[in-house]
């Protein structure tokens, strides 16, 4: 026995117990993330994971996108990899709400990548906050061939029998094809990004001067715009379907139908967002996130969504991924920068964008 009456392995098991309550403690400690951001595949993240920085990596079994999330704990970002359409996004999401390592319900999100752009709408390197997310995949489809001579598409709603068929959608249908983003949320945003000077490159200013003659939003010089999205799972392009994109956008976004009080307007087109947005919205109603009120889908252009006129659709598409995820990184971080805690470390490269 010792001098306090307690035998030696009694004193180990005294000493040893504590210790391992907190590291089981610190083992299952519960991370609360301010900012959770959303990406689609690698290089979208990269930027975030080295200029943030995100450095700890933390393993994600339950996602789509095999790879590990990254986190910052003075910052409380959080950042992940969905994996690419709108299946793997709503996994993932879902994956990361009910992972018990973290807790969501403080987090705004934000969803950030690459999209392609309306030439009637923006141009290359261009970015857009999204107001509204309209689903495109839901749909009935006839072939060209099959579709009577009068339709202009043979895409058709699923409760309609004819492309934008009459009456009007109801506020219940469209609740199920469209996603309202919170306007003061958005808007705010976007007041603090919409004066930032974006990359201008000579590869941009190429591209976009064949669009001059028709389109003039396309042969402006990039910046900061608010619009609506388009979510499908197909990479389609050309001005058949470019022409399909705004009416069907228009169509479900109806003037004074919502919110925004406003006809939709065909900005983006990416695969992500709507789904994204549903999986939110379900944690919102578990009592795990926010929802809808919560989240901010920033997208930048790396590709027109139709070639300038006189161009063959088949032909080879100007792609500038790496400029479209720099983009999305400088204006995605300034607001990033926002919401994380007073006196964290900030990131020089997020706050300098005069590149």
């Amino acid at each position: 026995m010792s001098a306090c009456g307690m035998s030696k392995p009694a004193v180990a098991m005294a000493v040893f117990l504590p210790m391992l309550a907190a590291a089981a403690a610190n083992e299952h400690q519960v991370l609360v993330p301010r900012v959770v951001v959303v990406t689609a595949f690698p290089p979208e993240l990269a930027r975030w994971k080295a200029r943030l920085p995100l450095d700890d990596e933390l393993p994600f079994p339950g996602g789509a996108g095999l790879q590990s999330l990254a986190w910052n704990g003075s910052l409380q970002v959080l950042a992940m990899v969905t994996g690419m359409s709108s299946k793997n996004a709503s996994l993932s999401v879902t994956a990361l709400g009910y992972d018990p390592r973290f807790d969501l319900t403080a987090a705004t999100w934000l969803l950030a990548g690459i999209a392609g752009v309306d030439p009637m709408f923006g141009t290359v390197g261009g970015v857009a906050w999204m107001q509204r997310l309209v689903d495109g995949t839901v749909a009935k489809y006839l072939n060209e061939k099959d579709m009577p001579q009068d339709w202009e598409t043979g895409w058709i709603p699923t409760n309609r029998d004819r492309p934008y068929g009459l009456p009007p959608q109801s506020p219940g249908a469209r609740a199920g094809s469209v996603k309202l983003l919170a306007p003061s949320l958005v808007q705010w945003a976007h007041s603090i990004t919409q004066f930032l000077k974006l990359p201008d490159l000579e590869e941009f200013q190429r591209v976009r001067r064949h669009y001059a003659p028709c389109c003039a939003a396309a042969a402006q010089a990039p910046s900061v715009e608010m619009g609506d999205l388009l979510a499908t799972d197909v990479f389609w392009t050309g001005p058949t379907q470019a022409s399909w994109a705004r009416n069907w956008t228009s169509y479900w976004l109806p003037a004074g139908g919502d919110v925004w009080d406003r006809k939709g307007v065909f900005a983006m087109s990416a695969m992500e967002d709507f789904a994204t947005a549903e999986a939110i919205d379900a944690l919102h109603r578990s009592g795990r996130s926010r929802g809808l009120e919560a989240l901010l889908v920033l997208r930048a252009a790396s590709n027109f969504v139709q070639p300038w006129p006189g161009h063959s659709t088949g032909a080879s598409m100007d792609f500038f991924l790496e400029p479209a995820c720099e983009a999305a990184f400088l204006v995605g971080s300034e607001v990033v920068q926002k919401l994380v805690p007073a006196g964290a470390p900030r990131s020089s490269q997020a706050i300098d964008i005069d590149v």
